[in-house]
């Protein structure tokens, strides 16, 4: 706080000037008291905002890194986009190569959120039409994009190396 004071009359000044709340409290005590122990107060209220200041600062600098790390963007991973990148295209083809019908369930369920029901009366098939038509759809999607399937597709063989 006192950086760029000029004698204690400034630093003083600097003080008050940032500690209002302060001054405006003790200004009377203060009148009343001699100039050497107006003085030590003054001397004391410095070293107690530097020793804040201090604290402060102290506190931020070990702050700081954990504050650029929450803010900061993740670092990019290129093999692993160009993977996604590669296994959504062909989970486009995919399903652009399912049956019509299997098709249409499958958009419907994955791209419109509309539950089973909903699907079935739009379609004019049965629930568990719906419900077959999605399995057989799960499956081909797991068959074709089993390489990029980071767990296997659950038969104990686990994903290709």
């Amino acid at each position: 706080m006192t950086d760029g004071c000029s004698g204690t009359r400034s630093c003083a000044l600097a003080a008050i000037a940032s500690w209002p709340q302060i001054w405006s409290r003790t200004r009377t005590r203060l009148r009343r008291r001699a100039g050497s122990q107006q003085r030590a107060w003054l001397l004391g209220t410095l070293a107690n905002k530097d020793i804040s200041d201090f604290r402060h600062r102290e506190a931020f600098r070990r702050r700081q890194p954990d504050i650029q790390a929450r803010y900061q963007g993740a670092a990019a991973d290129t093999a692993a986009q160009a993977l996604n990148a590669i296994a959504l295209d062909q989970a486009r083809q995919i399903i652009e190569g399912m049956p019509p019908r299997q098709k249409k369930v499958a958009l419907m369920r994955w791209q419109d959120r509309m539950k089973a029901a909903e699907i079935a009366a739009e379609l004019g098939i049965t629930e568990g039409a719906v419900h077959a038509h999605l399995h057989s759809a799960r499956g081909k999607l797991v068959a074709g994009l089993e390489r990029y399937y980071p767990f296997g597709t659950g038969n104990g063989k686990g994903a290709p190396t």
